[in-house]
């Protein structure tokens, strides 16, 4: 710890420590006239000896030592013979001091000794490096085989394990946070573990090292905030013992790494504030000096959308001229830190894990099968035949997925199953091409069979795989990242219950399905010790089941409306499943789509069929595609529908009354689109893009609009009156109308829609006003006449903001010269002259932000096509 002190700041410092950590500090205090400088006490244990502190920026060589331990001998002799006393330095102690101290009772520590005395982390390393523990177990297991991944982006290829040591230990206070990117599969969740170990191995050789902290984000499906985040984490991590402040401290001064895994499964369960408030959380954790990893799958955290870097609430405070009180210029600092947390992750420190390359692929089969000749072969004949067909129509090898690699690792003896070696399963498809889909049913398939062979023949594969499917359902809710005892025996019920009603002894037969069920290949016991339970071996084996229970369900005219998010994955999934299945779902939804108000779950087929049957260079527009299975104009009221791109700028879709009204729309672009006199009234929507969409017209009566994206949008004659100022936010162009775009909110929004012609319940007319291009000109001039009675014309008219636009600030010192608001003194026209009536005008809108009527007027008059709405 290479601080500093000086004799003011090493004594706060102590005192500081020792607070965080459940004390109560006092001094200096005076003792038989002499002054000790700290006295602590301990709030959880109030039967414990106080302790007496010498505190010093000095080295304590002997002379040293005699001034301090006279202070200190005088409170155990005189005053509490059990006190402890101790000596803290900046510099440090001779050895003889040592000796004598320790022969004396009197501690002596450096300031960095005393705070790792609080650093009580031993549980922890324990549990991930013990001999005897599980999870260290596991994790070396991992480090055995592990095959190191690289980075490939913009910023180049580097090894991902060697870059991240090198960034956790650079002092470069721009680099303390970045954004691990890859799709499923490329070995994120592999690569935070692997860091977690060996961060941890490092820390317990040189404790001057951060210690990591590595927190699964998919446990937490509903907003978070910074406390609850780290707490989680201590009584999951066998820490509870360590007081909150004080960890937190530890982050923010950068003695503790934080990594963050999976930040999509998290997303995907949130609406667009809750992820606001859960990016709070990470912003007061990025205070400071503190470091981090967040770990993610593509288009969950970098999506322009998502990441609005805007200074909203401070720029529309700012705007509104409303005093600012310490909670609002608190709330706007924290605003800030969002958006400036935020800009670090998108534009600057983001890296992408590629998949392993054929030669590591290669390195790991052999290393994993090294006795096993057979099992190398089958393994590698299907690697070499995984495909998925791109954007382009061009195959992209999928063997270096490590999760696809893992799994056929896991069934390699089913793999070579028959006769000679590296027969069998692998033989099969030695010839022809895998997808997705089919090497996952592939590896599926051979899960069951080794349950029924390994495992128990008294459960067929098919009705394993029904209770899998279940379970795959109950694991993508919300509140439920892990399956208890309770609930596990509650799904067994369900699957089985014609076979256990026909028993006696149900108990008894209840507990040996859940016995074996919950040792199905496809499960491992969840991590978290706080709550107990199972899950899926690998995330994308779970969005397997639940894509296929969802197409097989589809398949025999049942819809499952459960809440389950459908994830960029399970797209993959389905739109791998073959062509010709694709096509005649989407004939079966065309079908059904007459009766949709009957079928709740309709629309989340859709969303997971949409890449099959609008495949990117396809031969039909997405349009087009829609219709197909809408009908025109597109019918798509009363549905739950996300993340589809139905429309682009350069691909526009002609959807012109379209039917949208009393939906559920999220992350939808309708980029381009002509949606004249659509109808969207009362539905959500949420991070809904009309970018350069034509609205004139189309109803958004009613609607909850959460940043909507209507940049270069039409909105002549759009209608959202009855929306509530509480219910939307818009991501729109700069009032400036350069390239940037801004987010504004509520009566701001209001505002700015009004100002494009959009029809809007009344509203102040300075609201829509702000965003007249000339806006900023009026304030700064208004501002700067408030300030005093006399200013050069010329100034105020071409200096400043006003020379953004000398001829409209002409027009408004004319302006006001006609109102009477300003003169020229003794009929000088070389300058200004605030009236009476012009300072009670300008210092009600320095106040409360209301625009004196002239500038009313002026503004109005270059816009009269808005007006005349």
């Amino acid at each position: 710890m290479a601080t500093e002190f000086t004799k003011e700041s090493l004594p706060a410092a102590v005192q500081s420590l020792f607070e965080l950590n459940q004390y109560t500090v006092e001094g200096p205090r005076k003792v038989h006239g002499a002054e000790v400088d700290l006295i602590a006490r301990s709030k959880s244990n109030v039967f414990a000896p106080p302790i007496y502190i010498e505190v010093t920026v000095e080295y304590v060589d002997n002379d040293k030592y005699g001034k301090d331990v006279g202070k200190l001998a005088m409170v155990r002799e005189d005053i509490e013979r059990d006190a402890q006393l101790l000596i803290v330095s900046s510099k440090g102690f001779s050895l003889p001091v040592r000796e004598r101290a320790n022969k004396t009772r009197i501690r002596t520590l450096t300031y960095t000794e005393l705070f790792r005395s609080f650093e009580r982390f031993e549980p922890y390393v324990e549990l991930f490096l013990g001999s005897e523990s599980p999870r260290a177990k596991e994790i070396i297991s991992l480090d055995t085989i592990y095959e190191e991944p690289f980075f490939e982006d913009t910023l180049g290829a580097h090894k991902a394990t060697a870059y991240l040591h090198d960034w956790r230990l650079s002092s470069d206070p721009k680099q303390r946070w970045l954004v691990v990117l890859g799709e499923y599969g490329t070995g994120k969740t592999a690569l935070t573990r692997i860091l977690q170990y060996r961060w941890l191995r490092e820390y317990v050789h040189d404790s001057s090292k951060p210690i990591p902290f590595r927190i699964e984000l998919r446990d937490f499906t509903r907003q978070f905030d910074a406390r609850g985040l780290v707490h989680h984490f201590l009584d999951s991590n066998r820490l509870p013992h360590l007081p909150l402040d004080f960890v937190m401290s530890l982050i923010r001064t950068g003695r503790v790494v934080l990594i963050l895994d999976g930040y999509d499964e998290m997303a995907q369960y949130l609406h667009a504030r809750e992820r606001r408030t859960c990016l709070e959380a990470l912003a007061e954790l990025s205070a400071d000096g503190a470091r981090g990893i967040l770990t993610s799958r593509p288009n969950y955290f970098t999506e322009g959308e998502e990441l609005q870097v805007f200074e909203t609430l401070y720029t529309r405070l700012q705007q509104s001229k409303y005093y600012l009180g310490a909670s609002e210029r608190a709330r706007i600092e924290q605003e800030r830190r969002v958006d400036q947390l935020l800009e670090q992750f998108i534009e600057r420190f983001e890296r992408t894990l590629r998949d392993l390359t054929p030669e590591q692929t290669e390195a790991l089969v052999d290393r994993a099968l090294a006795h096993d000749e057979p099992g190398r072969v089958a393994v590698r004949t299907i690697l070499s035949r995984i495909f998925r067909t791109g954007d382009e129509g061009a195959s992209v090898s999928l063997s270096g997925k490590p999760v696809i690699v893992t799994y056929l690792l896991q069934v390699v003896e089913e793999l070579t199953q028959g006769e000679g070696e590296g027969q069998g399963e692998a033989e099969r498809f030695a010839d022809e091409e895998l997808n997705e889909w089919q090497v996952y049913k592939l590896i599926v398939d051979l899960l069951m069979l080794r349950d029924l062979f390994q495992r128990s023949s008294m459960i067929a594969p098919d009705e394993r795989r029904n209770f899998l499917h279940l379970l795959s359902v109950f694991l993508s809710q919300k509140d439920n990242p892990v399956v208890g005892e309770n609930e596990f025996k509650d799904l067994i019920a369900k699957v089985f219950s014609a076979q256990l009603r026909r028993l006696e002894n149900r108990p008894e037969e209840l507990e040996r399905l859940f016995a074996d069920l919950r040792s199905s290949a496809t499960l491992t016991r969840a991590e978290d010790p706080s709550r107990s339970g199972w899950r899926f071996s690998h995330n994308s084996l779970r969005e397997f089941l639940l894509a296929e229970h969802l197409l097989l369900s589809f398949r025999n005219g049942t819809f499952i409306d459960d809440s389950v998010p459908i994830t960029d994955t399970m797209r993959i999934f389905a739109a791998a499943s073959g062509h010709e299945e694709v096509a005649e779902f989407g004939r079966k939804l065309a079908a059904y789509w007459g009766q949709r108000s009957s079928h709740p779950g309709i629309g989340r087929l859709l969303t997971l069929l949409w890449d099959g049957l609008c495949p990117p260079g396809g031969s039909e527009t997405r349009g087009t595609c829609l219709t197909n299975i809408t009908g025109r104009p597109a019918a798509l009221n009363r549905l739950v529908l996300s993340r589809l791109t139905l429309s682009s700028l350069s691909e526009p879709s002609d959807l012109g009354g379209a039917n949208c009204a009393d939906s559920e729309l999220y992350q939808l672009d309708f980029s381009g689109a002509l949606l004249q006199g659509a109808d969207f009234s009362r539905s959500v929507l949420e991070e809904v893009k009309f970018v350069g969409a034509d609205l004139s017209g189309a109803s958004m009566a009613q609607v909850f609009a959460i940043d909507i994206d209507i940049s270069d949008a039409i909105l002549i004659g759009a209608d959202f009156r009855r929306v509530k100022a509480a219910d939307i936010s818009v991501i729109g162009n700069h009032p400036s109308g350069d390239a940037t775009r801004r987010r504004f909110e509520g009566i701001d929004a209001l505002g700015y829609i009004r100002r494009w012609g959009a029809l809007v319940d009344r509203i102040p007319i300075e609201a829509v006003l702000r965003h007249h291009p000339s806006y900023e000109i009026v304030n700064k001039v208004l501002d700067r006449l408030a300030e005093q009675s006399v200013h050069q014309r010329r100034g105020i008219e071409q200096r400043g903001a006003a020379a953004k636009d000398v001829p409209f600030a002409r027009a408004l010192v004319d302006q006001l010269l006609r109102a009477t608001l300003l003169s020229n003194p003794r009929g000088n026209a070389e300058f200004l002259e605030t009236t009476e009536a012009g300072r009670g005008a300008f210092k009600r809108f320095v106040e409360t932000g209301q625009l004196p009527e002239p500038v009313i007027n002026l503004l109005r008059r270059d816009d009269e096509e808005t007006w005349s709405v």
